[in-house]
């Protein structure tokens, strides 16, 4: 596979991590506060649906990235990427394996579905400014390549 396939495949798991996240995280967030005459259990496990949407999408987006740097021979002297990977590996990486774990393992195996949810909804609030913030870094930093 050549680079710009590669880069083409790494903007489209960017795409689908940053759409399905945030579209319908947002949506959540709402809905958590705001009536909405949605019944909270099916619009919670279409959510757990996207949140698997999403992290195939980081997969696909990390991955292409690594294959982006095997193909550019990667040695470090890119110093915009040295800033970006960071972010990725200890930011991102993390968020996304914890946020795997709770909706693949702890909500589907927990006795009380809705405490479970109420600790989801805590990591979600808790992570969604510095995401989004880091998210932004590491956006300026592929554009402006500083």
């Amino acid at each position: 596979m050549e680079y710009t396939t590669a880069k083409f495949l790494h903007l489209i798991g960017v795409f689908l991590w940053t759409s399905s996240s945030s579209s319908l995280g947002l949506f959540m967030l709402y809905g958590n506060f705001k009536d909405t005459g949605c019944k909270k259990e099916v619009i919670r496990t279409f959510y757990r649906w996207m949140t698997n949407l999403e992290i195939f999408g980081f997969l696909l987006a990390l991955s292409m990235g690594l294959y982006m740097l095997y193909l550019l021979e990667y040695k470090f002297d890119i110093n915009w990427l040295n800033y970006k990977l960071p972010i990725v590996f200890l930011i991102f990486l993390p968020l996304e394996i914890i946020n795997f774990w709770f909706v693949n393992f702890k909500i589907p195996k927990s006795k009380d579905k809705e405490k479970a949810y109420k600790q989801y909804d805590r990591f979600n609030y808790i992570v969604a400014l510095p995401l989004v913030i880091s998210f932004l870094v590491v956006v300026y930093l592929a554009v402006v390549k500083p």
